[in-house]
């Protein structure tokens, strides 16, 4: 079953698009089968990564690649859930 992880942030658009077209390019074990970049329209610092994996399974395998606890570690996630409008800056689909 497909598995979608929401992880909210705040900062650069710019930067976090930059920042996962490097981990999608150098991380060749990614789970990864989409990606999508959005701001909130009411506030653009506020980002939404929306990751979908082939399944829940697989998004914790890519949770134990090195390469993505080391990335994890640089980025601030918030856990509280919020509903957004949401403007799309960058997908990848695999």
């Amino acid at each position: 079953m497909k598995f979608i992880q929401v992880i909210e942030q705040t900062g650069d658009i710019e930067e976090v698009v930059a920042h996962t077209k490097n981990y999608l390019e150098t991380v060749n074990e990614t789970k990864v089968r989409a990606i999508q970049l959005c701001t909130d329209r009411d506030d653009p610092t506020k980002i939404l990564n929306i990751v979908t994996f082939d399944s829940a399974e697989s998004a914790g395998q890519n949770d134990d690649l090195e390469e993505t606890q080391e990335s994890s570690a640089k980025q601030q996630a918030e856990t509280d859930i919020t509903y957004r409008n949401l403007d799309v800056h960058y997908e990848y689909n695999r």
